[in-house]
């Protein structure tokens, strides 16, 4: 009859298992066609050195990847957004096609930014902005009223800012 594999299906004699597995790969991008290349209207980031490992998100922060924002909490991800506006020295709102703002925050040096302008950044979706939690991390004080409408909303913890051209 032929070899048994563990989910009990049978493989016919005379076709080597690495024979299929090597086939079976190509057979399945044989139908993508140019159309389906999800690579095709990718957004270039680019904001980590290449010996990063790849990110489970790279994009454009829009209205889907806001919808599936929390499932990426605690897992860096890459984006491109615009400014919506300032909040201190060390946060600023991410605003993307269609996607309602979302706070960013970084501890590091962050470049001069103006609302409008494109940025390039790397951070992690963060659950529950706690304002007192990040003065204390911190070491600082921080303008209250500046935070007061993130206070429990899921934010970007940022640990790279990039301006794009």
């Amino acid at each position: 009859m032929g070899t048994v594999t563990r989910s009990g299906r049978h493989l016919r004699r005379g076709v080597p298992v690495v024979l299929l597995a090597a086939l079976l790969p190509g057979a399945a991008l044989a139908g993508c066609g140019e159309d389906d290349d999800p690579a095709a209207g990718a957004v270039d980031v680019d904001v980590r050195p290449p010996e990063d490992l790849a990110d489970p998100y790279t994009g454009a922060y829009d209205a889907a990847f806001r919808e599936d924002m929390e499932a990426y909490a605690g897992i860096e991800v890459s984006l491109v957004g615009e400014v919506g506006r300032i909040v201190s020295p060390i946060a600023f709102t991410l605003t993307g096609d269609g996607a309602e703002p979302v706070l960013v925050v970084t501890d590091r040096e962050m470049p001069d930014l103006r609302p409008g302008q494109a940025v390039a950044l790397g951070a992690e979706p963060t659950e529950d902005f706690d304002l007192a939690a990040l003065e204390r991390e911190l070491g600082t004080d921080l303008p209250d009223e500046a935070y007061e409408e993130w206070d429990g909303d899921v934010f970007l913890d940022a640990t790279t800012v990039e301006v794009r051209p």
